[in-house]
């Protein structure tokens, strides 16, 4: 009952779409306790990529990738001088022109109010995606605690899986850490068009 009162606040904060900034802030100080989850992404990416991390937090996926990797980080709080600072529920993402070969999302749609805007503008970034998402389960207080967490949906697998599909991509599942599915999530041939014909107009 203590756990269920403590979470009230929180819940109500982003009920009302108020962002907790104090939360953001301090991600990039902090270590996360989630980094076993970027070991698990960075065994998914081979040596040598080119890696956009949208939501990079304290960018710790950087130091489990391959020394060959390039990485460049984004974030809605600017860690370091080489991260972007984006806004994905305002519509602010990476400027960047240039395509990399793997972008990542790894506890991120969960704290987006329209994620199939999102799943189609990462697009243009990679061919593949790596992505995480805790899907909502069906039991007593579950929207309580999603929204003292600070998510914003609430989509079960199957609704998830869907929207991957209507937003134009091949997926599968390539591991799970605590509750939450890693995606690899793949463009369409016709996206790859796509995404190369923005790449020249960016370039042009």
């Amino acid at each position: 009952m203590l756990k269920f009162l403590q979470g009230l606040p929180h819940a109500f904060k982003t009920a009302l779409t108020i962002p907790d900034r104090t939360r953001w802030t301090k991600n990039p100080r902090t270590e996360p306790v989630w980094d076993d989850r970027n070991r698990i992404i960075a065994r998914l990416i081979p040596p040598q990529s080119r890696v956009l991390d949208l939501g990079s937090g304290a960018q710790t996926l950087r130091r489990h990738l391959a020394h060959s990797c390039s990485y460049v980080p984004c974030d809605l709080v600017q860690s370091s001088p080489d991260c972007e600072v984006v806004d994905f529920n305002l519509g602010i993402y990476p400027s960047m022109a240039k395509t990399y070969d793997y972008s990542v999302a790894s506890g991120v749609l969960e704290y987006l109010r329209n994620p199939s805007d999102f799943l189609v503008r990462v697009q243009v970034y990679a061919p593949v995606t790596i992505l995480t998402y805790e899907p909502a389960r069906v039991k007593p207080r579950e929207r309580l605690r999603r929204l003292s967490n600070g998510f914003v949906n609430h989509m079960g697998q199957n609704e998830l899986e869907k929207l991957f599909k209507s937003s134009g991509f091949r997926f599968r599942e390539v591991g799970v850490w605590l509750g939450q599915i890693v995606y690899r999530l793949n463009t369409t041939s016709q996206k790859d068009s796509d995404v190369r014909r923005c790449h020249k107009d960016a370039e042009a």
